[in-house]
C-alpha cells in the first residue's frame, strides 16, 4: 500500500499537477466568467455545452501532462545537476513506464479533442490538439536546446491554452464572416488580451528559469539565451517583457475605466502591475540560482492573479 502511494505521489509530481490545475482553472474562468456571460448578455447560446467544455479542458490537461512527462524523459541529465532532489524518473518511475504514460495520455487527449470538435461540427479543430502534442514532443527533443525557439514555443502553447476556448466558439467565426460583429469583436479583444498576457508572462518565466538552470543546461549542451547571449542581455529581454506587460495592462485599465470598473483597475494595479515591478527589482539584483528561483515563483503567482482577474467580468457584466 505504501509503495502504491509512493508511486501515485511520484506520478502526480511527474505530470506537474499544480500546473495542470492552473491550465484547467484558466480555461474554466475564461469560459464561465467571460465567454458565457458575454454571449448570454446578447441572447446567444455558447457553442460548447457544459459537457463539451469539460471534455475540451480534459483534452488540454492530458496533452499538457504528456508534455511534462516527455520533457523530464529527455531532461534526466540536466535534472541530475539542476534539481536532483526533485527527480522522479529512474528513481521511482522507470523510463519505460514514463514513455508508456506519455503515449496513453497523448492519444487520449488528441482523441477527446476530435470528439469535441466533431460535436460542434468543426472537426478540423481537433488538429489543434495534434499540433500541441507535436510541438511539446519537438520542444523536449530539440527546440528547448536552441536559442529562444524553445522559450517561444512553450509560451505560444501557454497562450494557446487560453485561445483554444475562443477557437471552439462559433460566434467568432460567424463574426469574421459578417465583417466582425460587435459581439464577436468583444470576445476577440478580451480572449486575445488574455492570450497575449499568458504568452508574455510565460516567456518571462521561461527565460528566468533558463537563468536559474544555466549550469546544468550548459553541461548538457543547451543553447539557451543566457548561455549564448549572456546573462545581462537575457535580463534586459525580461525587463522589456515586464515593462510591456505593465503597458498592456495600462491600456486595458484605460478601456475598462470607461465601464466604471474601478475595483478591477485597483486589482490589476495591486496584484499584477506592482508584482511585475517587484520582479523587475529582484531581477536587477539576482546573481544566484536561488534568486532566480524566487523570481520564477513570483512570476508564476502573477500568472495566477492575472487569470483571476477574469472574475470581474462575471461580477460586473
Amino acid at each position: 500500500m505504501i509503495h502504491r502511494m509512493k508511486l501515485l505521489n511520484a506520478f502526480f509530481r511527474l505530470i506537474r499537477y499544480p500546473n495542470l490545475i492552473y491550465i484547467a482553472l484558466s480555461q474554466f474562468l475564461l469560459q464561465y466568467c467571460i465567454v458565457v456571460p458575454v454571449l448570454h448578455s446578447q441572447g446567444v447560446t455558447p457553442s460548447l455545452s457544459w459537457g463539451g467544455f469539460w471534455l475540451l479542458c480534459l483534452s488540454t490537461v492530458l496533452i499538457a501532462a504528456a508534455g511534462y512527462i516527455i520533457n523530464d524523459y529527455f531532461d534526466i541529465n540536466i535534472d541530475i545537476i539542476n534539481k536532483p532532489h526533485k527527480m522522479v524518473l529512474d528513481r521511482i518511475i522507470s523510463r519505460r513506464w514514463a514513455m508508456a504514460w506519455h503515449t496513453i495520455l497523448n492519444m487520449a487527449g488528441v482523441s477527446i479533442g476530435f470528439v469535441v470538435a466533431t460535436g460542434i461540427g468543426q472537426i478540423y479543430l481537433g488538429f489543434t490538439q495534434v499540433l500541441c502534442s507535436l510541438l511539446l514532443w519537438f520542444y523536449s527533443t530539440s527546440f528547448k536546446r536552441q536559442v529562444l525557439i524553445g522559450n517561444v514555443v512553450i509560451s505560444l502553447l501557454t497562450g494557446l491554452a487560453v485561445l483554444v476556448i475562443g477557437l471552439y466558439e462559433k460566434q467568432i467565426y460567424e463574426s469574421f464572416a459578417a465583417m466582425i460583429s460587435p459581439l464577436g469583436r468583444r470576445l476577440i479583444q478580451v480572449i486575445g488580451s488574455y492570450a497575449i498576457f499568458a504568452f508574455m508572462i510565460s516567456l518571462v518565466r521561461e527565460i528566468v528559469k533558463d537563468l536559474e538552470d544555466m549550469i546544468g543546461d550548459a553541461k548538457d549542451g543547451c543553447r539557451t539565451i543566457p548561455i549564448v547571449w549572456g546573462v545581462k542581455p537575457a535580463k534586459r529581454l525580461v525587463y522589456g517583457l515586464l515593462l510591456s506587460i505593465v503597458a498592456l495592462i495600462v491600456l486595458a485599465q484605460l478601456r475598462i475605466a470607461t465601464l466604471g470598473w474601478t475595483w478591477a483597475i485597483v486589482y490589476l494595479l495591486l496584484l499584477v502591475q506592482l508584482p511585475c515591478a517587484y520582479a523587475y527589482y529582484l531581477l536587477r539584483k539576482a546573481t544566484l540560482p536561488a534568486h532566480y528561483h524566487r523570481i520564477s515563483s513570483l512570476v508564476k503567482l502573477i500568472m495566477l492573479t492575472g487569470i483571476f482577474s477574469m472574475f470581474f467580468f462575471k461580477l460586473l457584466l
